[in-house]
């Protein structure tokens, strides 16, 4: 049986199967020890276990492959055991990235939608948070004009990401901006969704993300 190339996860596994379906890749080799989807049943837990400056030095980062012409993916997130310092959520994913997630500062929790700009992250919005489950959602826009006379697609598509985040999995609002999803050489896979936990200041931590849900078309 050939997999599907991207698929929902609710990191549920029975006895038997794979800890990860072949539709995941990391983004790195990744630290067997600092992840898991058996410490909590129904969870993929992401641990830190070293200090990095930035979401693209981040080792166990795991990825699925947007999809065109539209596709929609959303995260819930158990940042409950997070500590100070550390950064975990959801991302669309290349050299120039945009993510949400949760950032914890003094022992203060935010949302924080952070985005590229000439190749460096840029804080655009942040937003205090009181409470330890919390859901994001990226949408991906790849339409384009289609040139039917010559059976092409345009390359000049929309190809935007839009971020948002809710706080009971139901009401989703937008944060941040926008971004425009460029395909650059020195990552040649493409814009991908990624789940993400890293440390800046203490190792240690965890985030428990209990799905990820997709929809294309």
């Amino acid at each position: 049986m050939i997999p599907n190339l991207v698929a929902s996860d609710e990191f549920n596994r029975k006895k038997g199967e794979a800890a990860l379906p072949l539709v995941w890749q990391w983004n790195h080799n990744p630290d067997n020890a600092l992840w898991s989807v058996t410490e909590r049943k129904g969870f993929l837990r992401l641990k830190t276990g070293r200090i990095d400056t930035g979401f693209l030095q981040a080792r166990n980062t795991l990825t699925q492959r947007t999809i065109g012409p539209t596709s929609s993916a959303s995260v819930a997130l158990d940042v409950s055991k997070m500590k100070d310092g550390d950064f975990a959520g959801f991302s669309a994913f290349q050299k120039e990235y945009g993510s949400v997630g949760v950032k914890i500062d003094a022992g203060q929790k935010s949302i924080i939608m952070i985005t590229t700009d000439n190749d460096k992250p840029v804080e655009v919005k942040r937003i205090p948070l009181d409470q330890d489950q919390i859901y994001f959602r990226i949408d991906c826009d790849f339409t384009g004009m289609n040139d039917e006379a010559n059976n092409l697609y345009a390359l000049n598509g929309k190809d935007e990401a839009s971020f948002f985040y809710s706080l009971d999995g139901k009401v989703w609002k937008p944060i941040g901006r926008p971004l425009k999803m460029k395909y650059s050489i020195p990552h040649f896979m493409g814009y991908r969704f990624a789940l993400f936990n890293y440390a800046t200041k203490n190792i240690g931590g965890y985030a428990d993300f209990d799905y990820f849900h997709i929809n294309y078309k």
